[in-house]
């Protein structure tokens, strides 16, 4: 009887204790918070937007000759400054000896079938076929002589050689020419802004290479049309590059300014990253609780971000304390 009576009030004892660590618990859980707020206000900022490109020549050419004809001689090399007009490469002539000889021989045969005509000796239509032959030639030779001296037809750079002296040129361009100095840019910026942009708007690009170092260009082209897939529209702005320093296929980061706009600002210091996913979200105080909501950011200003989305003019936003705050959390505010 003795011992049921002493496990009675252990069994009383281990309740009572397992009661008083709930009520602390819930006394912990429901404790107000110490945090410091911010209010976040409405502002007109310039509304600088950011696009990836890849820098490219404003001009490129391919250096060719019709017919396969077999290279005499490459007279540059891959890196070189070419002006315009240089000569670059000499085709192999023996075509154009033959036609020459040919030309020659109609020549001649062309003066004795005029005096042949003129005595009666041969028809009008008889002398209008030799002298056809002898235009055909000509314009022939003329072709020919245009393949064999193949020239630059712009100042630039040569940034490609496929063949050497000797080869059969083929279906590949013998040598590629680029004009990098203007170098341009392009990009796709969304549907919205359409009647925003406008040709010879300021842009500003970086590229990796040069780290911060801006370069500055202006839109050059705009097209006419928007990618229904997209529901975006190109954009083409061309730089000076008068350094040089651009060079095409460098990674690009473009800058364009469209004008400005109010935008709701925040302190960086209230934004949270959800783990495990790219969600960013604050803590809005109101009446002594906080409310876990999810905002868009836009860009970052210094120790502020532009928020689109999530944040109201006037709203408190928790900055500090949000180590121990839930949604719905009570919290006392402190400076």
């Amino acid at each position: 009887m003795k011992r049921i009576f002493y496990l009675f009030v252990a069994f009383s004892i281990v309740i009572a204790a397992c009661t008083k660590k709930e009520e602390k618990k819930t006394e912990v859980k429901n404790e107000a918070v110490k945090v410091k707020i911010e209010t976040a206000s409405m502002q007109e900022i310039d509304q600088i937007y950011e696009f990836t490109s890849t820098v490219d020549a404003a001009v490129k050419n391919y250096i060719s000759s019709a017919g396969g004809t077999r290279i005499e001689k490459i007279w540059v090399e891959v890196g070189q400054r070419v002006s315009k007009g240089q000569k670059l490469v000499t085709m192999e002539n023996t075509n154009l000896n033959t036609a020459q000889t040919q030309l020659a021989n109609l020549e001649n045969e062309v003066k004795r079938m005029e005096a042949l005509y003129v005595s009666g000796g041969i028809s009008k239509q008889q002398l209008d076929q030799i002298k056809t032959q002898e235009e055909v030639t000509k314009r022939n030779i003329k072709n020919l002589e245009s393949n064999i001296t193949l020239t630059s037809p712009i100042s630039g750079v040569i940034t490609m050689r496929n063949f050497d002296n000797g080869d059969v040129s083929g279906a590949q361009p013998i040598l590629q020419v680029m004009q990098i100095s203007p170098v341009k840019l392009k990009f796709n910026i969304n549907e919205t802004f359409y009647n925003k942009v406008k040709l010879g708007m300021s842009v500003k690009t970086k590229v990796d290479v040069f780290g911060d170092e801006e370069f500055s260009g202006k839109i050059s082209l705009i097209a006419p049309t928007i990618d229904p897939l997209t529901r975006t529209f190109m954009v083409e702005a061309q730089f000076s590059n008068a350094n040089q320093k651009l060079r095409p296929g460098m990674f690009g980061r473009v800058e364009l300014n469209l004008g400005k706009a109010k935008k709701v600002i925040v302190s960086d210091k209230a934004i949270i990253k959800q783990s495990g996913t790219n969600n960013k979200y604050v803590f809005i105080e109101k009446n002594g609780s906080v409310e876990y909501r999810q905002v868009e950011l836009g860009r970052r200003m210094g120790d502020k971000y532009e928020l689109l989305s999530g944040v109201n003019d006037g709203e408190n936003v928790v900055i500090s304390g949000q180590t121990n705050l839930l949604d719905g959390k009570k919290v006392i505010v402190v400076k």
